[in-house]
């Protein structure tokens, strides 16, 4: 029995560090393609990662949620995203504020820091939590880190998601999942965003030839 937990915890722990390279690929990476499916294939290895803790666990509304984010984060968000990219027809890839050799460098910085800022709880924690709290917060961080230092308005969806992603993943890490109705409340608030903020984007392309949200200044004048 006990080595079958450790077995599942090493699982746990791959699919974690997995979920963390496709979030630095987000951060490091120029294409805003490739930033969409880093951010599905990423949503899909938590989704692996929830089924698992669902079956080691024994709570079944885990399932429940797991379904939704498969269906919701892996199929119709970047489904959605993609169909964005395609009618606003993008000429220029990923922008932006610093370079992204900066980017990659800071990002080290914050996994170094979650994992310090996490290893006094981690030492006292149960085996599923002890790696997957830094990781889950990393992906906090650096989802936030890419919504403050990307220009473009589609890029900071993306790192809303890589927020959501690591929020749902440090509650299935420290108290497997919140309640039910918690994470449906969360999952049709970060579908309403994405669509919102989706129309947003068709509109200031067409306003400004541009989804710089930059251009936002120019509301003001």
């Amino acid at each position: 029995m006990k080595q079958h937990i450790i077995v599942n915890s090493q699982i746990i722990d791959v699919l974690a560090v997995l979920m963390l390279m496709t979030t630095i690929i987000l951060i490091g990476t120029s294409r805003l393609k490739t930033c969409i499916w880093a951010s599905a294939i990423r949503s899909f290895l938590l989704t692996l990662t929830s089924g698992l803790i669902a079956y080691l666990s024994g709570i079944h509304h885990i399932y429940i949620t797991t379904g939704i984010s498969l269906v919701l984060k892996v199929f119709v968000i970047p489904g959605f995203l993609f169909y964005i990219v395609d009618k606003v027809r993008i000429k220029k890839e990923v922008e932006s504020y610093i370079s992204y050799t900066l980017s990659l460098l800071i990002s080290c910085g914050i996994i170094l820091i979650a994992y310090y800022a996490t290893l006094p709880i981690i030492q006292f924690e149960n085996v599923f939590m002890r790696h997957c709290l830094p990781v889950s917060l990393a992906i906090t961080l650096l989802g936030f880190f890419a919504m403050i230092t990307r220009k473009k308005a589609i890029t900071q969806i993306l790192g809303l998601i890589t927020m959501e992603d690591g929020l749902f993943f440090a509650a299935l890490s420290t108290s497997y999942g919140m309640p039910l109705i918690v994470e449906l409340g969360v999952f049709f608030d970060i579908l309403v965003s994405v669509i919102i903020m989706g129309v947003y984007v068709y509109r200031i392309k067409e306003s400004f030839d541009s989804i710089d949200v930059g251009f936002f200044r120019e509301l003001r004048e």
